[in-house]
């Protein structure tokens, strides 16, 4: 199936969400691989480029044993995230949802998507350092809060936590 990226997305003035019925399906892709590339540049785009900054050549290099997912609608890159193993517990990081999809529930089903991989792998939680703007998404989605707001590459951040028991 051809893909496309991010950017050929229409944009959110373009799209009338509830005219639109998304049905995203989610993968691990495999590191170095055109997905791949189109994921770190959705990152880029969501992450990095609003603070002036750019996922590094090392950066890239030490991703290379993380799980990569993404998400597609129709065909089309709309969400990425990383998955990290850690003992019993398993790291999101990098989450991103193309903005022109934001608020469609892609960004909830590509949870349940990792919640679910990290489940059928044995691990007990799943946890995120959340963005303060993110909080709130987590928090509907099931997740809880925990500890107080840190600084991470300058921005207010905080534990966000779900048991894979549930």
């Amino acid at each position: 199936m051809a893909r496309i990226a991010p950017s050929a997305i229409p944009s959110s003035s373009s799209i009338r969400r509830a005219e639109v019925r998304l049905s995203p399906t989610f993968e691990v892709i495999r590191h170095g691989s055109e997905d791949y590339r189109a994921a770190v540049r959705l990152r880029d785009a969501m992450l990095r480029s609003p603070m002036g900054m750019a996922t590094t050549v090392e950066e890239i290099e030490a991703e290379s044993d993380l799980i990569h997912v993404a998400g597609f609608e129709r065909g089309r890159l709309c969400a990425t995230c990383l998955l990290v193993p850690e003992g019993d517990a398993v790291r999101m990081k990098r989450v991103a949802v193309d903005p022109a999809l934001q608020g469609a529930g892609i960004g909830t089903a590509m949870l349940r998507f990792c919640e679910d991989l990290a489940r059928d792998r044995g691990s007990r939680e799943l946890y995120a350092h959340a963005r303060d703007t993110a909080v709130r998404f987590y928090e509907n989605a099931g997740y809880a809060t925990e500890g107080d707001y840190f600084d991470e590459i300058g921005i207010p951040h905080i534990v966000v936590r779900r048991s894979l028991a549930d």
